[in-house]
């Protein structure tokens, strides 16, 4: 009992702090849906278990625990992929940014004077 309270506690908890930052401009409309749609599932599975068992029917697996572990890796692996996406995006127009900016702020060095031209050896001593 005390872990669904524990669950219960924690998606409720989860959702204001969703509801608040769309509320303040932070999230876009179908991240508030997708995370408020999570929580509260988390919130739902947590009292009636069957759910997750109609779905795993649905999806061809044995156990709604199966279903939510390969929804879950599935979601996470995702994520990573997204993530990684978005930081080689973000490395890429730093570069050019930087290279611009450096390329724009630089000033030309005159060449170096010719170097006058050094005087041949001297002979080898007579014997």
């Amino acid at each position: 009992m005390a872990i669904k309270l524990l669950s219960v506690l924690f998606a409720l908890i989860a959702i204001r702090r969703v509801v608040v930052r769309y509320r303040r401009g932070g999230a876009l409309t179908v991240e508030f849906v997708l995370w408020f749609m999570v929580f509260s599932g988390i919130g739902v599975v947590v009292f009636i278990p069957q759910v997750t068992d109609r779905a795993a029917h649905w999806l061809g697996v044995s156990s709604g625990f199966n279903a939510l572990t390969f929804v879950a890796i599935a979601g996470l692996l995702y994520s990573v992929y997204r993530l990684l996406s978005r930081v080689q995006t973000v490395e890429r127009d730093v570069t050019r940014l930087v290279r611009a900016q450096a390329l724009q702020s630089a000033t030309r060095v005159p060449p170096a004077p010719a170097a006058p031209p050094t005087p041949p050896p001297p002979p080898p001593p007579a014997q």
